[in-house]
């Protein structure tokens, strides 16, 4: 009868090594993955409104580029309107600033809800619009109104409870 010798067991130090390597791993593989393959709501309310994800399209006689600009042709006028997207957001933001620092106080805030992205034409004008909501605390907070922002020359206006 042949005797077999227990294997040693691994030391405390080669598991917790393998451990780590294992968690590294999916921490990077989960960080790479948001970093390349994510796409932020803009974006994809963007492509929800008939954008390109890259490059541009011609619909109309409208260009329409992945960024959110557009260009309009009308016969050997192109109009532009060079506002993107994101700019408009970040423009919104910024004028929304003020209001912030002075509710902050009340720990309230107001804040922009990228997914309410709409296009909208009051007479000749072209505007980004977001909705607008105040909240204080956790929660989504309650409608006071929506922000726009012209595509033209990025002037913000805000409509509803603040004016």
């Amino acid at each position: 009868m042949e005797r077999f010798s227990p294997s040693p067991s691994p030391s405390v130090i080669s598991v917790g090594v393998r451990v780590f390597l294992v968690v590294a791993l999916l921490v990077g593989g989960y960080l790479a993955y948001t970093a390349f393959c994510s796409t932020s709501p803009l974006e994809k309310r963007l492509y929800q409104l008939g954008y390109p994800s890259e490059g541009y399209i011609v619909e109309n006689g409208t260009i329409r580029f992945a960024d959110g600009h557009i260009a309009i042709m009308r016969g050997a006028y192109l109009e532009t309107y060079p506002i993107t997207a994101r700019e408009a957001l970040n423009r919104a933001e910024q004028y929304l600033a003020d209001y912030n620092l002075k509710l902050k106080q009340y720990n309230m805030k107001l804040i922009i809800d990228p997914e309410s992205l709409t296009e909208k034409q009051d007479g000749q004008q072209l505007y980004w619009v977001f909705s607008l909501r105040l909240k204080k605390g956790i929660g989504k907070g309650w409608p006071v109104g929506t922000i726009w922002v012209n595509r033209k020359t990025g002037l913000v206006m805000v409509k509803g409870i603040l004016g």
